[in-house]
């Protein structure tokens, strides 16, 4: 299928806003017949989900460093259709993440970056889906969203989706809960680590880089005498 996106091009001197259509195949009538149609859905989607957020009084915690979180788990919770590849196909799912800025009305975190425009994975709704993966007691207890945040853009993390698979397991481990903020040391300690080379590379099985990432994992928590 094909996903529209809304651009700012320079026509006749001016800047105006236009439909823009992305896909990785030959745009043909029909593509841009379910283009328009997904266009409608997306729209809906996020205005059920701003209104759902209003109701639950989520939205009100936009802004609040310390409380934000909560808003964006939740709406990432309601993100789970994207991932319904009977109606977003995995090759389109990267335009969608780019799309909902066009829709998302005051469930935006402000204007959309020139990366997030370059490389949707990173855009800040992929980042409240992978959030909202996690138990909720986890991500609380783990740190806050700009800790969160910086665990995704992280390139180790961006280059292999293992570390978090990794983190997901952590998140069934009882002897993890009620710890808190060890995200951001965690995070800087895995740059460390493997700052100088492919982790897909160097670990090329997985059950090994697991084990690799609890070791550091450990040392952090006995470091701050946990």
């Amino acid at each position: 299928m094909a996903v529209i996106v809304r651009e700012i091009r320079i026509i006749d001197g001016k800047p105006e806003k236009v439909k823009v259509f992305k896909t990785k195949r030959l745009l043909t009538g029909e593509l841009r017949e379910q283009a328009e149609r997904f266009d409608e859905l997306l729209s809906t989607k996020m205005r059920e989900i701003e209104e759902e957020m209003k109701t639950m009084g989520l939205l009100k915690l936009k802004g609040k460093k310390g409380e934000v979180i909560k808003l964006w788990y939740e709406m990432g919770k309601r993100l789970e259709f994207i991932m319904d590849t009977s109606i977003v196909p995995a090759e389109d799912r990267e335009f969608v993440w780019r799309a909902l800025y066009d829709h998302a009305g005051s469930l935006a975190p402000g204007r959309i970056t020139k990366r997030a425009e370059r490389d949707p994975e990173t855009s800040h709704f992929s980042y409240c889906y992978k959030l909202s993966r996690f138990p909720w007691e986890f991500v609380d207890s783990a740190g806050d969203w700009t800790s969160w945040s910086e665990f995704f853009d992280r390139k180790e993390t961006k280059n292999d989706p293992r570390i978090i698979e990794w983190l997901g397991k952590k998140a069934k481990e009882s002897n993890v809960s009620g710890r808190q903020n060890w995200l951001r040391p965690l995070t800087k300690a895995i740059h460390e680590e493997y700052d100088k080379y492919d982790t897909r590379i160097r670990f090329e099985s997985k059950d090994k880089l697991f084990h690799d990432l609890d070791r550091i994992f450990s040392r952090i928590h006995k470091n701050e005498g946990s």
